[in-house]
């Protein structure tokens, strides 16, 4: 019985690839590689060479004209057929067949995931290989100079290139850094506000510390027609995470930074007390910051960039409660006998940001063919948005800051862990050929997932010496300096 039009679509629309066999895993460090000589490290790397090669997912034009032919054959054996049967059908089940054969062929002669990963574990063993060539010598010729086993063990551990060596968050790991004295950075440009406290009974209400742990950033173009041109929408994102924060140490990190921000009050001539006084203030600070086995998240969303992070208090102490217009007015009552009394309390909130997010934004995809995201190691101090650096609670005085301190060092490795991109996929491909089939643009989709190894000694050494560098700034801006 003839098979319908619907069915030479449908047959040809979801033909898949046949599976290919996995690839050998490839060490980054062999235990015989202490034994090679220059010859045998140039032997290694030519094999290391070869996989790296055999891995490329870039579209070759022999893949490109071997894709091509195989859509013209295919169009024209599926068209002698599929004309008989169903007419003009036939010439859309030809194109169809033929764009199918041509995504088939194309990704059949490309190289399979376990050949993609294979190249991945190659390159990053090339590298070593390269390093192991420069510590013998092997640019002068010869066999290269000998190794002591403790050279190669420490050649060995080295992490690649580009990667950071960490050392894992914990209580006990941040503790030296947080006891060297920070070295300060200049800050004062970003400091906008002024606060009056002279001659002023002066509480600190609450000290916040915001961690960014996880975030997302995402761009995208929206589908548009021009001209008898239908442009499909491009979507590109990418997500980040540190995969379990170590709550004491960042509790360490918010302590230190606390008792920091008093000596510089102090040393700025400011005397601040750190208690609530009898009776309470205009504002309460009822909410506990995070704790081992109960943290306390809040989420920022600004569009195209989202970030979640972890708050933190200093030790003994909590933070106010805020909804949709932050703090809130507060205790009038209170507000009223404190004017009588000339006190003032404060509000202090920081954030350290672990990530660069860059975004192409979003627009038309008349206009821009593509998106872009990234998200990257960068630490930096900063505003929380919805807060400010320094809120008065009975006056009026603000202290903002007009952008983000950065903190130059490095800190973490962002891996990349998973990525789906609907220009590699095959039966992406597929539906977008279906799309072109119909008049319309195909739609791309690029999704990449990325885990956070995070260096305990550096991320305390490089957040103690940017929330330090704030607090100095900011004593000095109460003290009317």
């Amino acid at each position: 019985m003839p098979r319908s039009a619907a069915t030479v679509l449908a047959t040809a629309a979801l033909a898949l690839l046949a599976a290919h066999g996995p690839a050998q895993a490839q060490e980054r460090v062999q235990p015989t590689d202490a034994q090679l000589d220059c010859a045998g490290i140039a032997a290694e790397q030519q094999r290391m060479k070869a996989l790296m090669d055999a891995g490329n997912s870039e579209r070759t034009l022999g893949t490109a004209a071997a894709g091509t032919a195989a859509n013209v054959g295919t169009q024209v054996a599926t068209g002698q057929v599929a004309a008989g049967l169903f007419g003009s059908l036939g010439g859309i089940a030809a194109k169809l067949a033929g764009a199918t054969a041509q995504v088939q062929t194309e990704t059949a002669l490309g190289p399979t995931e376990a050949a993609r990963e294979a190249a991945t574990r190659a390159t990053a063993r090339h590298e070593f290989l390269t390093r192991l060539a420069e510590a013998k010598a092997c640019a002068a010729g010869g066999s290269g100079q000998a190794l002591s086993a403790q050279a190669f063990e420490q050649l060995a551990a080295a992490p690649a290139a580009g990667t950071l060596a960490i050392t894992p968050l914990s209580a006990a790991s941040v503790a030296p850094a947080l006891a060297e004295a920070p070295s300060l950075l200049p800050a004062d440009q970003l400091l906008d506000g002024k606060l009056t406290l002279a001659g002023k009974t002066v509480f600190l209400t609450e000290y916040r510390v915001l961690f960014d742990m996880s975030g997302e950033v995402n761009a995208n173009t929206r589908g548009g027609y021009l001209l008898g041109t239908d442009y499909g929408s491009t979507r590109a994102t990418v997500t980040y995470k540190v995969p379990e924060p170590d709550i004491a140490a960042l509790q360490a990190i918010t302590d230190r930074a606390y008792a920091d921000f008093k000596d510089r009050l102090a040393a700025a001539g400011l005397t601040v007390q750190t208690t609530e006084p009898e009776g309470g203030g205009i504002y309460t600070a009822t909410e506990v910051g995070s704790a081992p086995g109960a943290p306390v998240w809040v989420d920022q969303n600004l569009g195209h960039v989202k970030r979640r992070l972890l708050v933190f208090t200093p030790t003994g102490t909590r933070f106010i409660s805020r909804g949709f217009a932050g703090i809130g007015a507060g205790n009038i009552g209170k507000r009223v006998e404190w004017g009588g009394k000339n006190w003032e309390a404060l509000s202090v909130t920081q954030t350290i940001n672990i990530a660069e997010l860059e975004t192409s934004g979003s627009g038309s995809s008349i206009f821009r063919r593509g998106s872009s995201a990234e998200a990257s190691s960068s630490l930096t101090v900063g505003l929380s948005p919805g807060d400010f650096l320094v809120q008065s609670h009975m006056g009026s005085g603000l202290i903002r800051m007009s952008e983000p301190l950065p903190v130059p060092g490095a800190f973490a490795n962002f891996r990349t862990v998973k990525t789906f991109d609907s220009d590699k996929d095959a039966t992406s491909r597929v539906v977008g050929t279906l799309q072109n089939l119909m008049g319309q643009g195909a739609n791309k989709v690029l999704k990449v997932e990325k885990e956070v190894d995070v260096d305990g000694p550096a991320l305390a050494r490089l957040s103690y010496q940017g929330l330090a560098s704030i607090n100095q700034v900011v004593a000095q801006r109460l003290a009317g300096r």
